[in-house]
């Protein structure tokens, strides 16, 4: 697919008719400039793109910013509301990047992270749980908004080799790109998701959340 780099938000409605999917990664530790370039214009596009059958991947920093929003010194921070659950940070015990352990789907690989979110569920339905932390937090989730699909994963499965340096524990690192190519073409796919299939309060890891 051919992608398509924003760095101007002011530029996305005019982009997201011809977007397949729209793809926040990894952002800097303050998240407030960026939350503040999502302008009500900005973010109701972006809502509508969604809600019309659009798609969104976020992926720690955007994984916070796809969350209906959280509190902090006493205000609470809006973000873009399109999964709901509220993010915050999961204490991996400091700041660091490392490697931790990842349930995804079933089988537990040991992953890339650095300050990403877990996710408190508000509502269930029409969510499903992707991914855990060891501590059975939430790490990655899938949801609908109108028409389209969400993402919004915790930790880094599209992390490779060179962002290893000088870690430690980097011997236990594995490739997991593909739980995430999985992902995006589960996101891509045009046929509906299942009504029947079992929802997050019930099967977390059911293997068909997301194929």
């Amino acid at each position: 697919m051919p992608v398509k780099f924003v760095s101007d938000l002011r530029k996305l409605p005019g982009l997201l008719d011809r977007a397949a999917v729209f793809i926040v990664g990894g952002t800097d530790d303050d998240l407030v400039p960026l939350i503040a370039d999502f302008t009500p214009p900005v973010k109701r596009a972006l809502q509508d793109y969604v809600r019309g059958g659009g798609r969104y991947l976020g992926i720690c920093g955007g994984a916070y910013l796809a969350g209906s929003g959280y509190r902090e010194n006493g205000r609470r921070v809006s973000l873009l509301d399109l999964i709901p659950a509220e993010p915050r940070e999961f204490d991996a015990g400091n700041y660091a990047e490392q490697i931790i352990p990842i349930r995804w789907l079933g089988a537990t690989y040991p992953m890339y992270f650095q300050g990403g979110p877990a996710f408190d569920l508000r509502a269930t339905d029409r969510v499903r749980v992707v991914a855990r932390y060891a501590d059975g937090q939430i790490a990655a989730l899938t949801g609908s908004y109108g028409r389209g699909r969400v993402a919004a994963v915790g930790p880094h499965p599209e992390a490779g080799r060179g962002w290893l340096d000088d870690m430690p524990r980097a011997e236990q690192w594995v490739s997991t790109r593909h739980l995430l190519v999985d992902l995006l073409r589960w996101m891509l796919a045009a046929v509906p998701e299942p009504p029947d299939e079992e929802p997050a309060n019930i099967a977390p890891d059911h293997p068909r959340t997301a194929r």
